[in-house]
């Protein structure tokens, strides 16, 4: 069976869960980029191994998979669409890499995608739990019902760094996808990484890839 995951990561992919206070991103702000299979990102001050068989997106093909993704999850809700909208000034899709090449005939695309916010003006927003609860208020009243995510976010350190996760699970197209997100605040920016699997030898390799990461400052 063929899986387009143009169809499936729709919340993760540049959605902002605030809409006062939005800010333009600072001129010193760094989307990162990848080179011999490593993410580096000097704003945030860390980086990522990324496997050398996985293929990594190009900012137009991110760009692209997110505003098929906003439609899935507003749907005619014009309040919520708003409410994207107005996010994605400081909203930052800063990597996205998947197992196999988009299209490719395979039953599930295993995949990992880095994103960052500006919560500065937000003071409700101090930590990646706080973020993961705002988040978890969104999904709910999107067009995409989940069976499953956490009401509490367990803290993870990964490489001396606290992130907080989150799991979600939702049946799409009779297929159950599993998801888990992290979230750690730096700089006044939330950043999260989010990996996207169905089966526990996925969910193993994608965890291996979050943890290469490597921060110059905890």
């Amino acid at each position: 069976m063929k899986f387009n995951m143009k169809g499936v990561l729709f919340f993760l992919l540049g959605m902002s869960f605030f809409t006062s206070n939005a800010q333009t991103k600072q001129e010193f702000f760094d989307y990162g980029k990848v080179e011999n299979n490593k993410y580096t990102n000097s704003f945030f001050a860390f980086e990522m191994t990324v496997p050398q068989d996985w293929t990594v997106q190009s900012k137009e093909q991110i760009e692209e998979i997110m505003d098929a993704g906003k439609e899935m999850v507003t749907g005619d809700n014009a309040q919520l669409k708003s409410i994207i909208d107005a996010s994605e000034v400081r909203t930052a899709n800063l990597l996205s890499v998947y197992q196999y090449e988009l299209g490719s005939k395979v039953e599930f695309n295993p995949s990992i995608m880095l994103i960052s916010e500006n919560v500065q003006q937000i003071p409700s927003i101090r930590t990646g739990s706080d973020y993961l609860f705002e988040s978890r208020k969104l999904l709910e009243h999107s067009q995409v019902k989940y069976d499953y995510i956490d009401e509490d976010f367990q803290k993870e350190k990964i490489d001396g760094r606290s992130f907080y996760k989150m799991n979600a699970a939702i049946n799409y197209n009779k297929m159950d996808i599993k998801q888990v997100y992290y979230s750690t605040i730096i700089k006044g920016f939330a950043l999260n990484a989010i990996i996207s699997y169905v089966t526990n030898e996925q969910k193993k390799e994608l965890l291996n890839i979050i943890s290469t990461m490597k921060f110059a400052q905890k």
